[in-house]
């Protein structure tokens, strides 16, 4: 058995933990939710970040996902929703970048990620999912979403390395125009702690993070920011408007 197929397991907890939460997810299943999907590349791509409203969805497997190793089959698989994996699959149906979505069935511990956008883990890589900031313990099919949940995915190239914090950058829907928004930059470890970082970058700016993670960036125009620091997760997109 390959160590990459240990890996996937290891990330997952007892099969009895995973069939009681899709229990727990059957009676949402029919109801949609507000989440959000986000996707990142190893090299810091931002793929998609966006919110949509999400619910049971059919997912396709395919034969050349051989992520967990051989054995996977064509299909399609129906995941009761929302879920980590049923927002992903439902994303790539319009968000071209996302496509093709490499899905394998060939674990018994459930379905997993092999490729998003033709971006195909490693053999000592393997696609992460965070879930509200923190490492998720269960397969994407098997964490349910609730409203205003952040799901992300992100592509690892070696899981012997600690995955990299996930920056959130906080900021004002809308500033008047010319003047300054205060913005802040937190870093999540694993476990969904977390703390501010200093000379974080903001894309468009020339402005970085202060000690405490704040900075203030001069608004004229509606204006989208990312933040980034070297060997973290880039953050979420963050749009600030003009108040009128």
């Amino acid at each position: 058995m390959s160590s990459r197929f240990i890996q996937f397991p290891l990330k997952l907890a007892s099969a009895a933990l995973v069939i009681s939460v899709l229990f727990a997810g059957a009676a949402t299943a029919a109801q949609k939710v507000p989440a959000t999907v986000r996707v990142v590349t190893s090299a810091g791509k931002i793929l998609v970040d966006k919110k949509i409203r999400t619910g049971t969805e059919s997912v396709r497997t395919s034969k050349s996902a051989e992520c967990f190793g051989p054995g996977s089959s064509n299909g399609s698989t129906k995941i009761a929703g929302p879920t980590a994996l049923g927002i992903l699959n439902q994303a790539s149906g319009f968000v071209p970048a996302l496509r093709p979505l490499s899905v394998t069935n060939a674990s018994e511990f459930g379905l997993g990620v092999c490729g998003i956008g033709g971006f195909v883990s490693k053999p000592s890589g393997f696609w992460l999912l965070k879930h509200n900031h923190a490492d998720s313990s269960l397969g994407g099919e098997a964490t349910v979403l609730e409203k205003n949940d952040v799901t992300l995915w992100y592509l690892v190239d070696d899981f012997n390395q600690p995955t990299p914090d996930e920056l959130f950058l906080q900021a004002p829907n809308k500033v008047r125009k010319g003047k300054n928004a205060r913005v802040r930059v937190l870093a999540h470890d694993s476990k969904g702690r977390r703390n501010p970082v200093a000379s974080a970058k903001l894309s468009g700016f020339g402005a970085r993070t202060d000690s405490a993670g704040f900075a203030h960036i001069k608004i004229s125009r509606k204006t989208r920011i990312v933040a980034r620091f070297d060997g973290k997760i880039p953050s979420n997109r963050v749009q600030i408007g003009i108040r009128k």
